[in-house]
């Protein structure tokens, strides 16, 4: 496997890890019992979402990269 297929295995691994750290975070902002733990898992799980964002456009332009 070449470099860029490895980066490319990297980066969809990395989406896949922040997809389930929304859901973990969520779940846990869910079993909160107090509203400043509930936004802080909140808010982590929002944090996960841009990182899964931002990780998608990598992905996208090193794909198109030959």
């Amino acid at each position: 496997m070449g470099a860029k297929e490895e980066l490319i295995k990297t980066i969809e691994t990395a989406i896949k890890d922040e997809r389930q750290a929304q859901i973990d975070y969520k779940k846990a902002a869910e079993m909160a019992e107090d509203p400043e733990t509930r936004a802080f898992f909140e808010q982590l799980a929002k944090d996960e979402e841009g990182h899964e964002k931002v990780l998608k456009r990598r992905l996208a332009a090193l794909k198109l990269m030959k």
